[in-house]
C-alpha cells in the first residue's frame, strides 16, 4: 500500500529577470503573465534596465510598480559578450540571494541575451523558465559557442511559436523537443457598441483627416526586422493607389531618419497607450517585418476584426493558415504590400472574411489559454 503523496509545490515567489533592449512584445506579454500570477498571490521581484523600468512598471499597472527594480541587466549590443555575461551573472547572483524566489522566469527578446543568468541560478538550484520570443534565422557562431559551454540547471524552456522553437534549439544546441510551444494570446476588448466609429472619427480628427479618408497602421517598434525603413516607400504607393495615410506608431532607431521623410502621407504619432483605439479606426493594419515570434500586434488587430496586410515572414508563425487570416504579400516588398492594401479598399468583403477568420482564431486561443499554459509550465518546474 502505497504511501500518501507530497502536497504539490506551491509558487510563492517569483523573481523576474528581463534583459530587455527596449519594449515590446515580449515585455507586453511578460507584463500580462506577471499581473495574473499576482492577482493569484504570487510575490513578484522584477528586475529590467534603468531605462525601461518606468515604461514596464506603466505596463504592469497600478500596484505592481514597487516590484520593478532598475537593474544592469539589459543586453547591450555595444559590450563584449562576455562583458554582458559578467555583468548579468553578478546582478542574478545577488538577486538570487536577496530575493530568496521558488522560481525564476526569463523572458528572451532574443535567445542569447539571458546567458548570464544561467550560470547563477545553476548555481542556487532555483529553477527556471525562459521563454523565446524570437530568435535568427540562423544561429550567431559566437553566441551559439557561448550558449553551449553555459550550465543548463533547472532550466525549462518555452517559445511563442514552433520557427522559434526551432531556431532556438538550433542556436542553443538542445535537444529535440524540449522547447515548449506557447502562442501569444490576448483578451477580447470588451463590447462597446459604436467604438469603432467613435474611434475611426477621433483618430482621423487627431490627424486632421476627414472621417471618409482612407487609413492605413504600423504598429511597432521602428527597426529593420519590423520592416520600419519600408515606412517612406510604402506610405508614398498607398497615397498614390489610393489617397491614404499611414500611420506608424512606435519608437525605435529609425524614427529620426523617419522624421526625415515624414509629411502628408506619413505620420508618426509615436508610442501611444491606446493602439487598441488606433486598430478600431484603421483600414487595415500593415505588417511588413522581415522577422517575427508570435506578433502581438497581429493579434490584438484580429481580436477586433481589423484587416491585415502582412509579408509572409511577419506571419511565419501561423503556417498556411496565415493565408486565409490577412493578404499576404509574399515577397513583402514596397509594391506588393501597396497592392494588397489597396485591394483591402476595393473589396472589402474578401477583407472582411480574413478578418473574421483571424477573429475566430485569435478568441480560439486567447490570453487565458496562454496563461494556463505558462501556469502549467511554473508549477512543473517546481517539482
Amino acid at each position: 500500500m502505497s504511501g500518501p503523496q507530497a502536497a504539490p509545490r506551491r509558487l510563492r515567489r517569483l523573481l523576474a529577470l528581463l534583459p530587455s533592449a527596449g519594449l515590446g512584445g515580449a515585455e507586453a506579454v511578460t507584463a500580462t503573465l506577471l499581473r495574473a500570477l499576482a492577482a493569484e498571490g504570487v510575490a513578484l521581484h522584477i528586475a529590467i534596465e534603468s531605462a525601461w523600468r518606468e515604461g514596464f512598471a506603466a505596463m504592469l499597472g497600478p500596484g505592481l510598480a514597487a516590484a520593478v527594480a532598475a537593474a544592469p541587466i539589459g543586453w547591450r549590443e555595444a559590450e563584449a559578450p562576455e562583458r554582458n555575461l559578467e555583468r548579468q551573472a553578478l546582478f542574478a547572483a545577488a538577486r538570487l540571494r536577496a530575493a530568496r524566489p521558488d522560481a525564476v522566469l526569463v523572458p528572451l527578446p532574443w535567445p542569447t541575451h539571458g546567458l548570464g543568468f544561467l550560470a547563477p541560478l545553476a548555481a542556487a538550484g532555483v529553477p527556471a523558465l525562459a521563454i523565446a520570443h524570437l530568435a535568427p534565422r540562423e544561429p550567431e557562431p559566437e553566441a551559439a559557442a557561448l550558449a553551449r559551454a553555459a550550465p543548463r540547471g533547472r532550466l525549462a524552456w518555452a517559445a511563442v511559436s514552433a520557427p522559434v522553437a526551432e531556431r532556438l534549439a538550433a542556436c542553443l544546441g538542445l535537444p529535440p523537443g524540449v522547447v515548449r510551444v506557447v502562442p501569444n494570446g490576448v483578451a477580447a476588448p470588451p463590447p462597446a457598441p459604436g467604438a469603432r466609429a467613435a474611434a475611426r472619427r477621433a483618430k482621423r480628427a487627431l490627424l486632421g483627416l476627414p472621417v471618409e479618408a482612407p487609413l492605413f497602421l504600423f504598429a511597432g517598434r521602428l527597426e529593420p526586422k519590423k520592416g520600419a525603413d519600408l515606412l517612406p516607400g510604402l506610405a508614398a504607393a498607398l497615397a498614390e493607389r489610393c489617397g491614404a495615410t499611414l500611420a506608424a506608431l512606435g519608437e525605435g532607431p529609425l524614427r529620426p531618419a523617419l522624421e526625415r521623410q515624414a509629411g502628408a502621407a506619413l505620420r508618426l504619432p509615436g508610442r501611444v497607450a491606446d493602439v487598441g483605439e488606433w486598430l478600431f479606426a484603421a483600414d487595415a493594419l500593415l505588417l511588413p517585418s522581415r522577422l517575427e515570434g508570435c506578433p502581438l500586434v497581429f493579434l490584438e488587430a484580429a481580436a477586433r476584426r481589423c484587416p491585415v496586410v502582412a509579408s509572409a515572414a511577419a506571419l511565419e508563425a501561423f503556417g498556411e493558415a496565415a493565408w486565409d487570416l490577412a493578404a499576404i504579400a509574399a515577397e513583402g516588398a514596397v509594391s506588393a504590400l501597396a497592392d494588397q492594401a489597396a485591394a483591402i479598399l476595393a473589396a472589402p468583403e474578401a477583407a472582411r472574411r480574413r478578418a473574421e477568420a483571424a477573429w475566430r482564431h485569435a478568441m480560439a486561443w486567447d490570453e487565458q489559454a496562454m496563461l494556463g499554459q505558462y501556469r502549467s509550465l511554473l508549477r512543473a518546474i517546481l517539482d
